[in-house]
């Protein structure tokens, strides 16, 4: 009986220890898990949960952003495509402004063998010819001074009322009154620049040392149709010192008209700028001749050409921009295969063509269209010139070539409705395409639009996943911790386990 009582006191003293041992086990195990918890998501299960929830998340994000992404990325090369055709169509527009106005083709060279008699001008209407001519006399404005005066607020009538008495080419009078105390000279220059009746008045000091140094100059029209004379009316007043013009005075001047003879054909003109006695030409006079001057007009068609080689230089480069654009095996950085399949830019491509192709709208009598001047598209779509055929226009239908492009209209408003041939017209519709409302403004516009929602679109799924993050993260939290919880109990029970089958076992 002793040693069965040793034995089982034994025994229950080791399960005690085992029991102990056990409990201190459980509880360094469970502290352990929960630190692991606190660092990590995947204590308890040994699953990486922290990388599962974001795999989650990634396998329901990346499909939508990369949608999103490939549609702004298409967008983006939209807006690069459509600037690259603004810019060729740009450099069309520039080709054809340099020859939508008449004064465009300007091109005739004028020799003149006395060029400080006179000067002289072209314009598009003149012809290619040789004139003489001898400048007989300059057209001159009369020009009347006044004797002197002692200072500019003397008085001329002793301050009673005045008139003066303006008479212009021999015509009907007119009064200028001056009231009573408006008699001095600055008043009379006042008054006749306050009439505005085609004279002019100024006052001068001459500091001539005469005791009387100023006085009135007085200034008519251009040629002896603006000759004029003033006379005073003193009324009641002295007239003293008055107002007086002697023809004699220093700097007095005579009208007169412009005289010139032009192979041979006298021309009087009130002017010294003669518009209409040579068609086309303008002659500035400057000084009378004392043998007649040569003028040589030669037509020198180089510059037209070189405006026409840049057009068609510019169709040719518009034309293989909008190619690269829509071809879908295209290489070319940034601009290639943009437009792949774009509406537009078919529509532009048959506008483009459209400019180049068939009659103007103010045709001439012998050449009305691009391609009777050489000018013409051919099998491969390229643009090109027969200088043969070109010569031949502008040789023998220069004016046609000339109404042609330009309707012989100059800086004609782009929203003007009258015709204004091939280069006026196309500026228009040019203008329409470019400008901030057209199409191609429109269009990468739109695109850059959809682009800004795209990245609303992209905020709004990146907060959604975010969202969506924490929430996988706080479920496998839990998980983790129930799992954790799990398995400190079946370590615990093991443990008891182990310490019962020691205790039973002796080991």
């Amino acid at each position: 009986m002793a040693t069965t009582a040793v034995s089982s006191t034994s025994s229950a003293t080791s399960t005690a220890a085992a029991n102990k041992a056990a409990a201190a086990t459980t509880a360094a195990a469970n502290k352990a898990a929960a630190q692991k918890i606190i660092t990590s998501l995947s204590a308890g299960s040994g699953v990486d949960t922290a990388s599962l929830a974001q795999n989650l998340v990634d396998a329901e994000r990346l499909p939508q952003e990369n949608g999103i992404n490939a549609k702004i990325t298409k967008n983006d090369a939209r807006v690069s495509g459509f600037a690259a055709v603004s810019f060729v169509l740009g450099e069309v527009k520039t080709a054809f402004a340099a020859l939508k106005d008449q004064t465009s083709f300007n091109v005739l060279t004028a020799e003149n063998t006395n060029p400080n008699a006179f000067s002289v001008t072209t314009t598009a209407t003149a012809k290619a010819d040789s004139y003489d001519i001898d400048v007989v006399r300059l057209a001159k404005a009369q020009r009347s001074v006044s004797d002197g005066v002692t200072s500019a607020a003397v008085s001329l009538n002793g301050g009673a009322a005045m008139s003066l008495s303006l008479a212009i080419s021999g015509g009907t009078p007119s009064a200028i009154n001056l009231p009573a105390g408006k008699d001095t000279p600055q008043d009379v220059v006042n008054a006749i620049n306050a009439a505005g009746r085609g004279v002019t008045a100024k006052l001068v000091d001459t500091g001539d040392g005469s005791g009387k140094p100023f006085q009135i100059i007085l200034s008519g029209a251009e040629g002896s149709a603006g000759a004029f004379t003033l006379t005073p009316s003193y009324g009641t007043g002295s007239g003293s010192p008055g107002l007086s013009f002697n023809a004699g005075n220093l700097g007095s001047q005579a009208a007169s008209d412009a005289q010139v003879k032009i192979d041979g054909v006298t021309y009087t003109r009130s002017t010294n700028v003669l518009k209409d006695v040579v068609p086309g030409v303008t002659i500035n006079l400057k000084a009378t001749t004392t043998s007649s001057a040569q003028v040589n007009l030669t037509r020198e068609p180089a510059s037209i050409k070189d405006k026409l080689s840049t057009l068609v230089s510019s169709y040719n480069d518009a034309m293989t921009m909008l190619n690269v654009v829509t071809d879908p095996k295209s290489t070319m950085d940034t601009y290639g295969a943009t437009l792949v399949g774009d509406s537009t830019v078919r529509m532009i491509k048959q506008q483009l063509r459209g400019m180049f192709a068939g009659t103007s709208s103010t045709p001439g009598s012998g050449v009305g269209s691009l391609w009777q001047m050489g000018i013409s598209v051919d099998q491969a779509g390229t643009l090109n010139v027969d200088n043969t055929k070109l010569d031949a226009a502008l040789n023998s239908h220069f004016d046609d070539v000339v109404k042609t492009f330009s309707g012989n209209q100059n800086n004609l408003s782009t929203y003007s409705t009258a015709p204004a041939g091939v280069a006026g017209d196309a500026v228009k519709k040019l203008t329409d395409l470019l400008g901030p409302t057209g199409v191609v403004a429109r269009q990468s516009q739109n695109a850059t639009t959809q682009n800004t929602k795209h990245q609303e679109e992209l905020a709004k799924l990146q907060t959604r996943m975010d969202g969506l993050l924490k929430r996988y993260q706080k479920q496998f939290a839990a998980m983790d911790s129930l799992v954790g919880s799990v398995n400190s109990q079946k370590s615990s029970l093991k443990s008891t386990f182990n310490g019962m089958m020691a205790a039973y076992t002796n080991k």
